[in-house]
């Protein structure tokens, strides 16, 4: 990537005195990892910062971040619901105000006259932020609800788009979008190093380290080059605390979802040339072990481990509710948002997941196949 991209990214935050910072729909801890880092060092610069996802919950994992408690759920918080009265006619005298079954009751007294229906009107004021960041999101539709109930403020909002996947669709004024970086983390941490390289502290080192080692399996995958095993050393010197990072990502595991785990290796399937990997869970599979879907990204992360060379690499399971979702990853190579189109799916280019309309465990699996036919005949 050119270092003018970089230049304009560190001008638009050096700038801003307001910053957004958006997570996409489907949570990563990639892009947990590097909002928390984005959001120490912009804090510490004095800026207003605001990190904030949309349709996820903050995975109880990744308490040990810090600031991530932090991270909001939605902007509706940051509004503010404006009630105007015309005083023109009916200067006040005194206002009061009581809460009576869940309502706010407001009394304004005039000093003369009265008030009417209408001299009252009402709004809600915009979340007023210089820029917008948004982290591991191809298009604006992964940043889900978050865009959808808030149209207007990202069309009027300047918008700094980091990514790293090669669908990124560059809707950003600024896009920092670097194809051969293992992480959005990766590019947070040369972005930091360009707005202070001394901001870069335990804690932020932590953070970056975490977005890193959880992109690429600690450092397995094919996509580790010398410059993110560089960057990783870096931020191994300056405090980052890598046995933490570990421990709370990787080692502490529930007997539940280690039984899940169990269960998902017994069934292990995998196409004669190893290019298709996948495992079933059926509903009686999660109560015998007493977990629940929640716990399958890191049941999908042991299979990309242990089979380096797939291509497609997939869990499917009935939901306790009823239906079969399919939970897929892919190689960096291999864009599954276009290989399962059909399917709907959403996530990213190579994390991603659909629900079946119709069918169970078989269809699922074939749905799968046809993909790989789809790939080979590219």
């Amino acid at each position: 990537m050119s270092n003018d991209s970089y230049k304009q990214a560190a001008e638009i935050l050096k700038k801003a005195k307001n910053v957004l910072v958006c997570l996409p729909r489907v949570l990563s801890t990639d892009a947990i990892s590097s909002g928390v880092a984005l959001h120490l060092v912009l804090s510490a610069q004095g800026k207003r910062v605001r990190v904030i996802g949309s349709d996820q919950e903050l995975p109880a994992s990744h308490g040990f971040l810090p600031k991530s408690g932090e991270i909001a759920t939605n902007l509706a918080n940051l509004k503010k619901f404006v009630i105007s009265v015309d005083l023109r006619r009916a200067p006040i005298s005194e206002l009061s105000y009581d809460t009576q079954d869940d309502k706010l009751n407001i009394y304004l007294s005039p000093k003369q006259g009265f008030y009417q229906h209408s001299d009252i009107s009402t709004s809600t004021t915009q979340p007023e932020f210089d820029c917008a960041v948004t982290l591991d999101c191809q298009d604006m539709d992964h940043l889900g609800a978050l865009f959808e109930q808030n149209t207007e403020f990202f069309y009027a909002t300047p918008i700094l788009n980091i990514d790293h996947s090669p669908a990124n669709e560059h809707f950003g004024q600024v896009n920092l979008v670097d194809l051969v970086a293992t992480s959005v983390s990766e590019i947070v941490t040369d972005l930091i190093k360009r707005l202070d390289p001394n901001s870069v502290n335990s804690d932020v080192a932590t953070a970056l380290l975490a977005g890193m080692i959880a992109k690429t399996k600690s450092f397995q995958t094919s996509t580790v080059t010398p410059k993110s095993l560089t960057l990783a050393s870096e931020l191994v010197a300056a405090g980052a605390r890598r046995e933490e990072i570990i421990k709370n990502l990787f080692q502490n595991k529930s007997l539940s979802v280690l039984k899940l785990w169990g269960r998902a290796l017994a069934r292990l399937r995998a196409t004669e040339d190893g290019r298709l990997v996948w495992a079933i869970l059926n509903r009686a599979d999660f109560e015998r072990a007493g977990a629940t879907p929640a716990s399958l990204p890191g049941v999908l992360d042991e299979l990309i481990i242990n089979t380096p060379d797939a291509l497609i690499t997939a869990v499917i399971y009935e939901n306790p509710e009823g239906g079969v979702t399919v939970l897929v990853q892919t190689h960096h190579s291999v864009n599954g948002l276009k290989i399962f189109a059909a399917h709907q799916p959403e996530g990213t280019a190579h994390s991603l997941s659909w629900r079946l309309n119709q069918g169970g465990l078989v269809d699922a699996e074939a749905q799968l196949r046809l993909g790989l036919d789809l790939l080979s005949n590219k």
